[in-house]
């Protein structure tokens, strides 16, 4: 995205499925975007957000989401340097902390396991530079007594309780106290049409949060009724629940039931690089909040090297971010962007204090 002034953003997103190709997303660009976005005031990223949603009024399959949001998170970025300013800092000028970081570091082996992948998420850290530390070090443990080792940057397991066994041993390992430092995140696979979160497999959950340091579970599908979840699941957008919240329970406790008297505290998860607008994300984590929700925020498992998703993320105010592997070279990029703002957020904190100490001694 070019500015006259002289200013330019970019965003790089994964191509979407359908039979579309690179080749197809770049000539809706030169041609159906350029033409909607040319000559517009890019601080209004309200406007440019609902000029690329009116392309697809009256043919949905006229730009695809992918599409919509490279061009919206460029737009961004080219607004952010046009301002002299980091896109965190741009999007939120008063932020001072970074969200609470989720790293992968178990993924299934088999397709009939109820959980797809297991995280890891530090509590504790005082900073992105410790929770980076935390998951280094859990990941270390985990590929350390993996038999075979493992072929590609992530561990994986063909058993459910295999795989949680082995992360909460390489937690002890690690040196790492199992949900006071670091809690396990389970992201659950896709509901089959026979199965159902209040039965069996809602018991079979409810029994491994009470076995194992399972703080958060991911629901990828968002909802328990499969037909109305899998269209916010294609949209980019999923959800997160809390166990044993001290809040208010914001989403349905019937995915455990009642075993142990567990509380549920509900939390929207979004993958900009596929979530359409940042207008659409935005508006998603406004209705988040109202209802008593968290926000996350979750870096495209197969996009490119890019680390827009960080600065979102932060500039956003979200609770929690998820970026893949620490072993993955394609979220080295988000890490380091990460460490660094984090530095300038605590520079800024330091800055700030100095300030108030000089105004209170004169």
């Amino acid at each position: 995205m070019h500015l006259r002034c002289g200013a330019s953003g970019r965003a790089v997103v994964p191509i979407g499925a359908r039979g579309r190709t690179a080749h197809g997303g770049v000539h809706e660009i030169a041609t159906v975007v350029d033409a909607a976005l040319h000559g517009l005031d890019v601080r209004r990223s309200g406007h440019i957000d609902a000029s690329l949603t009116r392309l697809n009024t009256y043919s949905p399959m006229r730009v695809g989401a992918d599409v919509l949001a490279a061009c919206s998170i460029a737009a961004l970025r080219a607004a952010a340097e046009a301002a002299g300013q980091p896109l965190f800092r741009y999007l939120r000028p008063e932020a001072a902390r970074v969200p609470r970081v989720m790293a992968t570091t178990l993924v299934a082996a088999a397709p009939d396991t109820a959980l797809a992948r297991l995280s890891v998420m530090p509590i504790a850290a005082a900073g992105a530079e410790e929770a980076l530390d935390a998951c280094a070090a859990v990941h270390a443990a985990v590929a350390a007594a993996s038999s075979p080792p493992p072929r590609g940057a992530v561990p994986s397991f063909e058993d459910d309780e295999r795989g949680l066994d082995a992360l909460a041993t390489a937690i002890e390992r690690a040196g790492l106290v199992p949900g006071g430092e670091i809690v396990i995140v389970a992201e659950l696979n896709a509901l089959r049409d026979d199965a159902s979160a209040r039965g069996p497999r809602g018991e079979l959950l409810a029994g491994w949060v009470e076995r194992y340091p399972i703080a958060v579970l991911e629901d990828r599908f968002a909802a328990v009724d499969r037909a109305c979840a899998e269209p916010h699941a294609r949209a980019g957008f999923g959800s997160l629940l809390r166990v044993g919240s001290a809040a208010p329970a914001a989403c349905d406790a019937g995915l455990l039931g009642e075993h142990g008297g567990r509380k549920l505290c509900g939390a929207i998860i979004a993958v900009p690089e596929q979530a359409g607008t940042a207008s659409d994300v935005l508006a998603a984590f406004e209705a988040a909040r109202r209802a008593g929700w968290d926000t996350a925020v979750a870096a495209d498992a197969i996009g490119a090297e890019d680390a827009a998703t960080v600065h979102l993320a932060v500039g956003w105010g979200a609770g929690i971010l998820k970026l893949g592997s620490v072993a993955d070279g394609a979220n080295a990029a988000r890490w380091n962007e990460l460490l660094r703002i984090d530095a300038a957020l605590a520079r800024g904190t330091r800055h700030a204090r100095r300030r108030a100490a000089a105004h209170r001694v004169h």
